[in-house]
Order: structure tokens, then C-alpha cells, then sequence
């Protein structure tokens, strides 16, 4: 009936329903059972087989009068077409009665069921159907000789690929213990259905313990994927069904992976209940960490926040203590559980043989080892992920977590690639770009009148600070920000390109340091701190230009391995809380728990006070906007008008727009201070990224609205305005300070400044979701605010660009053949 009516019945359709297997199963067993195809005469079985495969792709290449080559294509080879049924009948027929004269002449022929049972398999894996679906698609503009030529060699090469894993597979059979394990799940006869209850609880009572894991295991991963899509979508009672449908395939990987992960503990401890309460407590953990790290930084947990396990004590200063309570009563439950159940059925199951734990332990760590091989394309780790229709993008970390699930979403993140290498990288085409910005660097020095000596640069990154009033359907009366907005128009100023949103200052801090942009790096790379930076050899960066570099961050500098990394960069102090060099300024504002701006900025006039002869480049970083934003203040008097945010988001922005008037109020006393100063001092200020507080705008809609950021460029020396930047990227900052304070440059700070004022701003596309975007999806933004494909760039914009990352991909994932020449001092 399908077939000839071109209708599915009962699924049949799919090929893949329960009604259409069973059907296919009895009606195999019945011939068996009836001896039926040795009635038939092999030769014209033969015949009759290759007629219909000769036939109907020739049917397919002239066409049909009546019907089009794709429909008729969807009749003849679709899962219910009956000719392929015949042709399925007459093959098996065929492959039965040599397998029967064969028997008696050669042992160990590999059943006919495992060929036909591998070919099958072979066929509807994803990975080989996906192959064949589309590399192995043959072309209707094919000559016939041609077209038939492809044919027979990709029939050929499916053939071969099935009979030499058959072999392999019978191989494995004949080894004792899977031999045992065949003949004891083997249904023999249709006879054997009969028993089938009576084999199902044989199974079940000899395996209970391994399917209540990997039954644990399909109830955790189905529940994470749940948690994270219920983080971007609202309920309904068809996101249940939508998981099952969009991410069966996932859920079962994820499945095997808790399941080998228990394997792995068991196998170390040798006592069942405590391993499986591990699992199941560590399956809690990464599940509220996972619906946190989402809810704060809309992205899941990545491989580099790990890094962070080393500040855990600020990382739970920045969770709701109800959360943490639960999560700590929730695991003690589990360990008592494990505790009672293990003192009860203590013999329950034991691993006598030490060799048997051995594997056990060894198997799942090659299997995990794995991960740092899944984005190598072609690979066995690869060609898995994929074949359990594994999403590769990490462009939306948080779209893929929905679909993939959180654990695999880690394991493939786990596989970094620094940047992808840029056409034409080698020694000789290095050495031509340094020589070229040698000779670069002398002319703009011609036009400058300053050295860096006796001069003070300072980079002051304001935490999550942006004007409310630019955030589209928001208004916060009266301005929380007036004193900023008359700098900006006083100063050499504009609007940053973030590329985070509600987090991400970490990598703010590295584009604004090296002059490098993160869009030009892998979207796998999402850290630089954490992931680049210490595998680096040399780390270029603007403190090499000074005699002196200091940093200040009023917290614990644990976060974003920044001990480490400021250490690598060449600062000679770093002021934070706990470190060796004391902040002698940590007052904090009403409630609010972190040390305030105007402490931040004391700390940092105390700084250049103390400054010694030579250059001097202070990095600041803020604390005081960090979230969480709760009612910290007294007489807060702001308004919050428009549907930006939620109910709920609206109280914390009024939080939030109280602490941006502290830091203008903070602002105006550091301008005053450093007014005073004697020396020269130059400072660039930025806020870092937007609050993650305007959950009701659209992200596609308003997504560089949403990273847009305030900054100007103070030097004490003069007062005039030279131009103003709209838009930058935090990569242009060293350039556009040395820039307003008229002094000369390097040779790879000529080459910045030339991507700063011939270029579009680069950054991320922040609005291909709804969520943060990481990285790794290059755009332009032009003076007016609008997107700017690559491709229209004009040839010497081209030209510089691919000149810039050629420098970038040498000192991030190259041979670092420039890294000194991007280091040097100024001369």
C-alpha cells in the first residue's frame, strides 16, 4: 500500500518504525522456517536481482513522462518501495544458498545474519549516511558511462567496507566470551519469541546493576538538557517531545559517557553504591554549575573555567547562599544514601580480578582522552561525535549546550584551536610586513613630537559600566552619569565594541593589552588568559614599551589566572587583595561588597605619586558594578522606565544605575587629582562590557546596541579634542593613546595605528543569537554603527587586514618570528 499509493502506513515511512522491523523479522523467519529460497534457482534469483538494479537507476536518469526525476526517485528508493523489497528478498536468497555450499568447503565463514546485519548498520550509521547522502551523490549531468562508472565503484566500495568489518566482527565472535554472550542473547527460532519474558528478566536479573546506571545516566543528561533550554525558552509541554527529537542521538553519547565515567570510579574504589553516588552527585553539581554559569554569563561551562577552581571562595561569594545550602544538603543526602547502602549490600558487587580493574580503569581514560581530538576533522573521535549528529558551532556555546547537552558540549570544547593560519604565512612574508612597518613607524614619527620618558599611561577598565540611557526600550531618571558625558565631549572619545555581553572583562583587558583582537581567533578559543597566554613563549604587550607597569584589581586576582598571566606580561607589581604589595585604599559603598571606585582610583594616584624616574603604564581594572546588583544602596532615588528588563530586572538596574552616579561622582575626584600631576599622563577609561540586565531586548535586534560601551582618552597636558572615534575595539587603545598624547611609536604600534584609523572597528557578531556570542565570527562596524561585510572592504583594507593577522597568527600560533620585533621599546 505505500508503494503504491505513495502514503506511509504505521511509520513504515521511516524505515526506522518498531511495526516495519517486526514485519521484516517474521517474514525472514518464516522463510527460514519454510526452507523458501532453496525452492527458487539461485541463477535466475541472480538474474532477476540485477535486472532491478540495472533498471531502475537507468528509470532515474531518463526520467519519466509523468513524474520528475525526485519524485520518482522518492517512489522507487524509499523505505517502503517494493521493488527494493524484492530486491532485498532475492539478495538474501542469494546470499543464504552460498553460504550454505560454502559452509561445507570452508570453516569459519562469517554468518550470512552478520553481513547483512553490518551492511545494514553501515548504511544507516549518521556519519556513512550522511556520506552517501551527499559526497557519494551521483550528478544527473553526468554522462551515462560515466555516471554508471560511479555507480558500480560506490556499490563496490559500501560492499567491501561491509564484508571486511564482517569479518572483523566474526573474528570477535569467535572470541569465548562475546561467543557466550551471542549464544545467550540470541533468538534462534521465531519459536524463541515466546520466551521472550522469561529472557527478559534472565537479563535483567543478571544486569540490573549496569542498566541502573546507564538508566541513571539517560535521566541526568535528558534533565540537563532540560534545565538549559528552560534557561533560554519558555515552558511548554512540547519541549519534552523536542528534546527526545532533537537530541536523542546526543542523549545516548551522553549516556555512555556517565556510564564509562562510572566504569572509571568503580574500578578505582571497587564498591558499586559509593561509585554510583559519586556519579549522581557530580551529575548534580555540573548541573546547577552549568544553569549558573548560564543564568550569569549566558554561556555554559567551558574547559578554561576551570582555571577559576583556584578563587572557589570568590566564585561562591557571587552564588545565592539558598543555592548553595541545597547543593550541599542534596550531596550529603547522596552520601549518606551511599553510605547506608553500601554497609547493607557491602557484597553485593565486588572485582575480585585485579587485571579486569585495571581495564576498567584504563578503557574509560582512552575513551576521554579522546576529547582533546574532536575538532581534529576526520579523526575517530571526530567521526563519533558526528555520527551521534554532535553540533560542531561554538559560535553560540549556549544554543549548542541545549542541543548537544553540557557534558558533551565540555568534552568538545576541551579540543582548542588558537587561529586558523591566514593564506601565504612564512619567515619571508613575516620579515616583508615587519620591514614594511619599520619603515611605517619612521614616518608617523616624523608628525610626533614626544618620547615615552618620564610619562605615565594608564589603562582604567570601569567594571560593566555603559550608559543605561543608550540601552534600547530603557530609561533611568534622572542621568546617572552627567560628569562622563562632559568628558566625552572635553576628551578624544566614543563607544568601545565589546565583545562580551554581562561578562568577558578578562579578554577586554588581553585586546587592549596586546593590540590584538579575539574575532580573529578560533571560536574554540574563548579565554586568552586561560588558554593562550600560558603556552606562549613571548607574550608581546604594552608594558614593554615602559620602564615601570604596574597593575590594580581591588579582589582576589585568581580569577582568569591573572597572577600568572600579568607576571608573564612584565609587570613589576600587582596590587590586589592578598597580594604582597598591600592596597593601602579597600573602603566598600553601604552594602555593597566589593571595594569601591573611589578607593580604586586613591590607589592609583598613589601609584603615579610614587612613581620613580622613567616610564610609567598603570593597568586598573574596577570591582565596584560587579553583579550580582542587590539593593546595596540607601536613597536610591533612580527611576526605571521602559521594558528592557523584567520586574525583577528592573530593581536590579536601579541597583546598578546607583553605583554608575558613585563612579561618576568617583570620576570627577580622579580627573581633579590627576590634573595636579606634574608629569605628563595619559589615561584611556572603558567600561568592559554591558550588565547582563536587559533580558527582554532582542539580542538579533539590538545586538551592537548591546555592546557598545563608554571611553575617552585624558591627557593632562592638553585639553583639545582631535578627533572622535565613534567606534573602537579595545585592540586600538595602545594606538590611539600613544596617538592623543602626540607621542612616537614602534614599528608594531605604527601597524596598530594603521588598522585603528584605515580599518572598520573588528569585533564579534553579537547578534547572531540571543545569547553571548564567544568569538570567532568576524565583523566590521563603521563610524555610523553599521555592519560591514569583509568582502567590501576595498583591496589595500584587504591587504592590511590579512597583514594584521598574518603578525597576529605568528604571535598567538605561529613561529613567533616577530615576537621581538613587537616587543621592542621606543627608541
Amino acid at each position: 500500500m505505500p508503494f503504491l499509493f505513495g502514503k506511509p502506513i504505521w511509520g513504515i515511512n521511516s524505515g526506522n518504525n518498531f511495526v516495519w522491523v517486526g514485519v521484516l523479522f517474521v517474514v525472514g523467519a518464516l522463510s527460514q522456517k519454510i526452507n523458501a529460497f532453496s525452492r527458487v534457482n539461485k541463477k535466475l534469483m541472480i538474474c532477476f536481482s540485477l535486472v532491478i538494479m540495472i533498471v531502475f537507476p537507468i528509470m532515474l536518469k531518463i526520467s519519466s513522462i509523468t513524474q520528475t526525476a525526485t519524485n520518482l526517485q522518492s517512489r522507487i528508493y524509499s523505505n517502503y518501495s517494493l521493488p527494493l523489497f524484492i530486491l532485498s528478498v532475492l539478495v538474501f536468497g542469494i546470499f543464504i544458498e552460498t553460504r550454505i555450499k560454502l559452509n561445507k568447503k570452508i570453516n569459519h565463514i562469517p554468518s550470512i545474519n552478520w553481513f547483512i546485519l553490518t551492511g545494514y548498520l553501515i548504511t544507516q550509521v549518521p556519519i556513512i549516511n550522511y556520506q552517501l547522502s551527499t559526497n557519494f551523490r551521483l550528478n544527473y549531468s553526468l554522462s551515462g558511462s560515466r555516471w554508471l562508472e560511479y555507480l558500480i565503484i560506490n556499490i563496490l566500495s559500501v560492499l567491501l567496507a561491509t564484508l571486511l568489518t564482517t569479518l572483523v566482527i566474526s573474528e570477535i565472535i569467535r572470541i569465548p566470551y562475546f561467543n557466550r554472550l551471542l549464544v545467550s542473547t540470541s533468538i534462534k527460532s521465531i519459536n524463541s519469541l515466546l520466551d521472550f519474558p522469561k529472557f527478559f528478566r534472565k537479563i535483567l536479573a543478571q544486569n540490573w546493576r549496569s542498566l541502573l546506571v546507564i538508566i541513571t545516566g539517560f535521566i541526568v543528561s535528558y534533565v540537563q538538557i532540560l534545565v538549559v533550554t528552560l534557561l533560554y525558552t519558555p515552558f511548554s509541554f512540547d519541549m519534552f517531545k523536542q528534546i527526545i527529537d532533537l537530541s536523542s542521538q546526543q542523549l545516548i553519547l551522553s549516556t555512555i559517557i556517565i556510564y564509562l565515567f562510572f566504569i572509571f570510579i568503580f574500578g578505582m574504589l571497587n564498591r558499586y553504591w559509593y561509585s554510583y553516588m559519586i556519579v549522581v552527585a557530580a551529575s548534580v553539581v555540573i548541573t546547577v554549575a552549568e544553569s549558573l554559569k548560564i543564568s550569569l554569563r549566558q554561556e555554559p561551562i567551558l574547559p578554561s573555567d576551570l582555571a577559576m577552581l583556584t578563587a572557589i571562595d570568590d566564585l561562591i561569594k557571587m552564588i545565592s547562599p539558598v543555592t548553595i545550602i541545597i547543593v550541599i544538603i542534596t550531596i550529603f543526602c547522596f552520601a549518606v544514601v551511599g553510605l547506608v547502602l553500601q554497609h547493607h549490600f557491602d557484597k553485593l558487587y565486588h572485582v575480585a580480578s585485579l587485571k579486569k580493574r585495571i581495564v576498567m580503569i584504563i578503557l574509560p581514560m582512552i575513551f576521554f582522552s579522546g576529547s582533546f581530538f574532536v575538532y581534529h576533522f576526520g579523526s575517530l573521535p571526530n567521526i563519533i561525535m558526528v555520527g551521534f549528529n554532535v553540533k560542531f558551532s561554538t559560535i553560540d556555546q549556549g544554543r549548542e549546550a541545549r542541543n548537544n547537552g553540557p557534558i558533551i558540549q565540555f568534552i568538545q570544547s576541551m579540543d582548542t584551536t588558537i587561529m586558523d593560519k591566514p593564506s601565504g604565512y612564512s619567515k619571508t612574508n613575516i620579515n616583508k610586513i615587519m620591514k614594511q612597518y619599520n619603515h611605517e613607524a619612521i614616518e608617523i614619527n616624523k608628525d610626533r613630537k614626544y618620547k615615552l620618558t618620564n610619562q605615565t599611561f594608564m589603562f582604567v577598565l570601569s567594571e560593566s559600566f555603559s550608559n543605561p540611557n543608550r540601552v534600547p526600550n530603557l530609561k533611568v531618571s534622572p542621568n546617572p552619569i552627567p560628569y562622563l558625558l562632559s568628558l566625552k565631549n572635553k576628551y578624544n572619545s566614543g563607544l568601545m565594541l565589546s565583545t562580551g555581553y554581562g561578562g568577558g572583562t578578562a579578554n577586554m583587558e588581553w585586546q587592549s593589552l596586546t593590540g590584538l583582537s579575539i574575532s580573529n581567533l578560533s571560536a574554540t578559543l574563548a579565554t586568552p588568559y586561560t588558554q593562550l597566554v600560558p603556552q606562549q613563549k613571548i607574550s608581546p604587550n604594552f608594558t614593554n614599551l615602559f620602564s615601570q607597569s604596574l597593575a590594580i584589581h581591588p579582589y582576589n586576582a585568581s580569577l582568569y589566572n591573572r597572577i600568572n598571566v600579568f607576571k608573564k606580561f612584565g609587570f613589576d607589581k600587582f596590587f590586589y587583595q592578598g597580594s604582597k604589595d598591600k592596597l593601602s585604599y579597600q573602603k566598600k559603598i553601604d552594602k555593597n561588597p566589593y571595594i569601591s571606585d573611589t578607593s580604586a582610583y586613591k590607589q592609583a594616584i598613589k601609584t603615579i605619586n610614587d612613581k620613580h624616574k622613567g616610564s610609567q603604564f598603570i593597568q586598573l581594572s574596577t570591582m565596584q558594578n560587579h553583579m550580582p546588583y542587590t539593593n546595596y544602596y540607601s536613597n536610591n532615588r533612580f527611576k526605571i522606565f521602559g521594558t528592557a528588563g523584567s520586574k525583577t530586572e528592573k530593581e536590579s538596574i536601579k541597583t546598578y544605575s546607583k553605583g554608575l552616579n558613585y563612579t561618576d561622582n568617583s570620576l570627577k575626584m580622579l580627573i581633579s587629582k590627576l590634573n595636579k600631576i606634574k608629569h605628563p599622563v595619559t589615561m584611556v577609561w572603558y567600561g568592559d562590557h554591558l550588565a547582563a540586565l536587559y533580558d527582554k531586548d532582542s539580542m538579533k535586534k539590538y545586538g551592537v546596541k548591546l555592546h557598545e560601551t563608554d571611553y575617552f582618552i585624558y591627557n593632562n597636558r592638553t585639553h583639545k579634542t582631535t578627533e572622535v572615534n565613534k567606534y573602537v575595539s579595545p585592540y586600538s587603545f595602545s594606538a590611539l593613546a600613544l596617538e592623543s598624547s602626540d607621542t612616537k611609536v614602534t614599528p608594531y604600534y605604527a601597524l596598530i595605528t594603521k588598522i585603528t584609523d584605515s580599518l572598520p572597528a573588528m569585533t564579534i557578531d553579537p547578534s547572531q543569537s540571543q545569547t553571548n556570542s564567544i568569538n570567532g565570527s568576524n565583523i566590521f562596524i563603521s563610524q555610523s554603527g553599521k555592519k560591514v561585510k569583509e568582502s567590501s572592504l576595498t583591496k589595500k583594507q584587504k591587504k592590511l587586514l590579512h597583514d594584521y593577522r598574518l603578525i597576529q597568527y605568528d604571535l598567538t600560533a605561529g613561529k613567533q618570528y616577530s615576537a621581538h620585533w613587537a616587543e621592542q621599546k621606543i627608541k
